[in-house]
């Protein structure tokens, strides 16, 4: 079935727009980041130092052991600190990779369709900007935001929060706005926040596992949307 085009369109940034972690190293090498900064504030469990873990999954983690074991000023303290570390990690990865060849073109054909953008990302908005001033394209979105600050790590995706709070800022409506991501938690924001969902086949999902999770569309990358409009 045809979907319209939206008014809006908000998207994803990582592994939609670019891959920070392709090299998935770097997110064990994150991992350690963490639990050496975590370890000058709070006794670290041993599961958490050892193996290929995700340096996101240690981070949220850590962070909530922080605000049960200390009082709230100093778990607040750190954990900013802990953003700030891991922001300026993510701001040297996009500065070495960029963007996904033919972002720039897609969203200038997008934009120039008359649909007004956006960006919400898990990422720091910083990260996000950056290679979009860079590029010259950023000027394209009408919002822009990534994780909230401080962290908190209930008002990310899955939640639809950043993406209701996109839409609020934007004036759009649910009914003509499109959510666009690589990932299962993507497509369950989107439907949560009534958007259509659309998925791309960027990341660590495939186009099934999308399709399971209620994508209304899939597309085998961002840059392949435009071609849906002609």
């Amino acid at each position: 079935m045809y979907i319209n085009k939206p008014e809006v369109l908000i998207t994803d940034f990582d592994r939609t727009m670019t891959y920070l972690y392709k090299d998935t190293n770097l997110l064990i090498d994150l991992a350690n980041k963490m639990v050496a900064f975590y370890s000058e504030n709070i006794d670290v469990p041993q599961k958490y130092k050892e193996g290929n873990i995700d340096g996101y999954f240690v981070w949220h983690s850590l962070h909530e052991i922080a605000v049960s074991r200390l009082p709230y000023e100093i778990s607040e303290k750190i954990n900013k600190k802990a953003d700030d570390i891991v922001a300026d990690f993510e701001l040297q990865i996009i500065k070495r990779i960029g963007l996904f060849c033919g972002i720039v073109e897609s969203v200038n054909s997008l934009s120039n369709l008359g649909i007004r953008l956006g960006i919400v990302s898990s990422n720091a908005t910083s990260t996000v900007t950056y290679p979009l001033k860079e590029v010259g394209i950023i000027d394209k979105f009408d919002y822009i935001e990534g994780r909230p600050y401080p962290f908190n790590p209930d008002l990310i995706k899955p939640n639809p929060y950043p993406i209701n709070k996109a839409l609020s800022a934007m004036n759009a409506s649910e009914a003509s706005s499109w959510y666009v991501g690589d990932d299962v938690v993507d497509i369950i924001a989107a439907n949560a926040a009534h958007v259509t969902s659309v998925g791309v086949c960027t990341g660590r999902h495939s186009k099934e596992e999308l399709l399971e999770a209620g994508a209304n569309l899939i597309f085998s990358s961002f840059n392949d949307i435009i071609k849906y409009f002609k």
